[in-house]
C-alpha cells in the first residue's frame, strides 16, 4: 500500500465512516481467527498482547458485548453506538487456552463459529467438551461455519446437505438447540448463496467478511463485519469497532 494509499485507509476511510455512522441499522460485528503468543500476521493470527491491549480498551471503555442468542432481541441487534458482537472464525483451541480466562476477568463476550468437521477431529482446534464447558459459562455464544470449510459462493461446487443440514444436526445434537447463527468461510458469497441461506435454511443471522452496512433479505440479517487486523494501526481498530470502516463497500 503506498503512503497516498495508507492516509486514506487511516483516515479517510473513518472520517467518512464516521459522518455516515447512522446508516448503520444492525449491531456492528468485529471478528479474529486465532490467537497467538508469537508474530502476528493479517487476519488470520493475532498476537495475544495486542488482543488484550484492544480488548482492555472495550472494557475501560464501557462498550456492551453481545453473545449471539443476545440478537434475538430486536433491541439487542440495533446499531448502538459502544455495541458490538466479537466473533472468532473457524473454531481454535486458542479461542480458549489463550483468551477465555482473560475475557472471563473482563466481563467480555465472545462468539466463535464452528468448523464442524474440525471440532475433536484437528488437534488445533476445540473439542466438543471445550465448547460445552464456554457456552455453560454464559460468556461465549456459538454459530456454524460449515462442515468442512469450502467456499460457498457457486453452490453448486458444495454438497448442501454436507455443509449446512449434517453441520447443523451434529451441532444441535452436542449443545442441544439449532444454530442460528452462519458464517461464510473465506468470506466467499453471493447473491445465490445468500438466496439460498436465506430462504432454504434456519439461520436468522448470516455473517460475511465484507466492511459493509448490514441489511436484511427474506427476513434474514445479513451481516457485514470488520477483520481486525494484526498489522493495522490502533486507531484503524478502533475505527472498525464503532462501525466506520462499514462504508468500504460503498466506496470501493
Amino acid at each position: 500500500m503506498n503512503a497516498i494509499k495508507k492516509f486514506a485507509y487511516n483516515y479517510l476511510i473513518p472520517l467518512v465512516g464516521k459522518l455516515n455512522v447512522g446508516k448503520n441499522k444492525f449491531v456492528n460485528v468485529v471478528y479474529y481467527h486465532d490467537i497467538v503468543k508469537g508474530k502476528g500476521e493479517s487476519f488470520m493470527r493475532t498476537n495475544k498482547e495486542l488482543f488484550e491491549k484492544q480488548m482492555r480498551y472495550i472494557a475501560e471503555n464501557g462498550y456492551k458485548t453481545l453473545r449471539f442468542d443476545e440478537l434475538d432481541d430486536k433491541e439487542n441487534v440495533k446499531f448502538e453506538k459502544k455495541k458490538v458482537v466479537i466473533a472468532f472464525d473457524d473454531g481454535w483451541l486458542s479461542n480458549y487456552t489463550e483468551i477465555f480466562e482473560f475475557m472471563q476477568s473482563l466481563g467480555i463476550k465472545y462468539n466463535i463459529y464452528l468448523t464442524i468437521g474440525e471440532i475433536d477431529k484437528n488437534p488445533d482446534y476445540l473439542t466438543w467438551d471445550l465448547v460445552r464447558r464456554m457456552h455453560d459459562s454464559c460468556l461465549v455464544g456459538f454459530g456454524v461455519h460449515t462442515f468442512t470449510h469450502p467456499h460457498v459462493a457457486d453452490m453448486s461446487d458444495i454438497d448442501p446437505k454436507l455443509e449446512f443440514e449434517q453441520a447443523d444436526a451434529i451441532f444441535e445434537k452436542e449443545l442441544g438447540y439449532q444454530p442460528l447463527d452462519f458464517c461464510y468461510p473465506f468470506g466467499s458469497c453471493s447473491e445465490k448463496s445468500h438466496e439460498y441461506l436465506t430462504t432454504q435454511s434456519r439461520y436468522k443471522r448470516i455473517y460475511t467478511s465484507s466492511m459493509m452496512y448490514s441489511y436484511e433479505q427474506n427476513g434474514r440479517i445479513i451481516f457485514g463485519r470488520n477483520g481486525i487486523d494484526n498489522d493495522e494501526t490502533f486507531g484503524v481498530f478502533k475505527a472498525k469497532l464503532n462501525g466506520w470502516f462499514n462504508i468500504w463497500k460503498s466506496i470501493i
